[in-house]
């Protein structure tokens, strides 16, 4: 009997042994694949797909979460990829969130939290970055540069300014502030009780604001683009929207006007595609480049034959602008930085005058797999290039460096006292250099 148990007990151990060391995902096949089938897609389609040729990953790996595993699988190319990313049956999700804000559920509003900027407290608010269309945040009157203080009755800190992001309808406490006159201190103006709506699907606009005004017998364009799509991407839209015929009929208006200059503001365009960005830059970029190269793409070895130049179109009615003005920001990605990246090259970069701060840096394209098992697979597959082939850039700098919440007032996008609007505007008319700094006369740093 006792070496019956020792028998047994060998045995086991063996088993044990084999069951660690033994690749056993097949016997898994439901659990696992979803990450054998991104293994072989990425193998196919990744831009870098050389350096994952010879790397196996563990067995245990292919359990993990797609996500968790599509991050193994970029790490290995050691090209800093960020941009790579997987959908699983993401009815709820946004991958194109923009700060706080969401476009599948949300209250309509990006936000940032600060402390009291008068000094006089250490409490925490949220000040209003941006409130967007038809969404509960707008239709409850909230403005750009408004300060929440509470919510429900309950101060901000960083671990719950998450329940205003998505949730049930909320009794919001908004203060106002303003500046003294003699000692240029701050002090808060008012408090209203204000009530916001549950969250909902909030459609981010592509071309919320547009607009013609004079200055000084100048006639400037200004126009804010969210996104570079041919329409709404998300499956809450019904009609479909095209946003393409939106900018042909804003660009139309802005040729009639016969605007002399064009101050195009993407601070919050954070993603797109080529086409869109193309017909965009047709319409803005000088008259001498319609038919040139506007961008390239450079495909990983397997489709070369994917490679494509993708020209200036000169059958739209350009503006016959010398130089443009672009107002970015930390959002300003993918689409809007290639955009950027292409003018700078044909029309030189001291004629693409950037105000603002730091763009992301998406020198790269996204392509969409999807498979059976709701899962949708975004890997980078290419360069995005400028005329000349160049593809080496990251974050592309401003000409002018403004940062925008140091400023104690918030105008709504397009108003001609908005500070980068301002700041353009100024430069235009040569009131500005882009030496010239920032004034403490100016400016009140109310940055935490």
């Amino acid at each position: 009997m006792k070496r019956l148990l020792i028998h047994i007990l060998a045995v086991s151990v063996c088993l044990m042994f084999f069951a660690c060391g033994e690749d056993r995902t097949y016997e898994y096949k439901e659990k696992t694949q979803h990450n054998k089938w991104i293994h072989d897609m990425m193998l196919e389609h990744y831009l870098w797909a050389d350096s994952l040729v010879d790397y196996e990953p563990s067995w245990k790996s292919y359990f993990s979460k797609p996500a968790d595993f599509l991050a193994l699988l970029t790490k290995r190319s050691n090209q800093n990829d960020q941009w790579s990313y997987v959908e699983i049956d993401t009815l709820g999700e946004d991958v194109h969130e923009r700060g706080y804000f969401n476009h599948i559920e949300s209250y309509g509003i990006d936000f940032m939290l600060m402390t009291d900027p008068t000094g006089k407290t250490t409490k925490q608010m949220l000040r209003v970055v941006t409130v967007y269309q038809d969404s509960p945040a707008s239709r409850a009157g909230l403005k750009r540069g408004d300060f929440i203080c509470s919510f429900n009755g309950a101060k901000f800190t960083k671990n719950n300014i998450s329940k205003l992001q998505k949730g049930v309808a909320r009794e919001l406490e908004v203060c106002h502030i303003a500046e003294n006159q003699e000692d240029y201190s701050l002090y808060w103006v008012d408090t209203v009780k204000v009530s916001l709506a549950a969250s909902q699907y909030v459609e981010d606009v592509a071309f919320p604001v547009s607009r013609v005004i004079t200055q000084d017998d100048v006639r400037i364009g200004y126009l804010v683009c969210t996104r570079l799509t041919e329409g709404p991407v998300e499956q809450q839209v019904t009609p479909h929207v095209l946003y393409r015929q939106s900018l042909d009929a804003i660009m139309a208006q802005m040729k009639s006007a016969g605007v002399a200059e064009m101050v195009l503001d993407l601070r919050l365009c954070n993603f797109g595609t080529i086409d869109m960005a193309q017909r965009l830059a047709s319409y803005v970029v000088c008259p001498e480049a319609l038919g040139t190269t506007f961008v390239q793409t450079f495909w990983n070895e397997k489709h070369t034959s994917q490679n494509r130049i993708y020209p200036y179109d000169t059958s739209v009615g350009n503006l016959g602008l010398s130089r443009l003005y672009i107002l970015t920001s930390q959002y300003t990605q993918g689409a809007a930085e290639w955009l950027i990246h292409a003018l700078q090259h044909s029309m030189g970069e001291e004629n693409v005058i950037l105000v603002g701060t730091e763009t992301a840096g998406q020198n790269v394209m996204t392509g969409e797999v999807w498979h059976d098992f709701y899962v949708g697979l975004n890997p980078v597959v290419a360069y995005v290039a400028d005329g000349a082939g160049n593809y080496e850039y990251a974050s592309i700098s401003p000409t002018i460096e403004v940062d925008e919440f140091s400023y104690l007032d918030l105008y709504e996008y397009g108003d001609p006292n908005e500070t980068l609007f301002n700041t353009a505007i100024l430069h235009i008319l040569g009131l500005i250099s882009q030496n010239d700094s920032e004034s403490e006369e100016d400016s009140d740093n109310l940055s935490e």
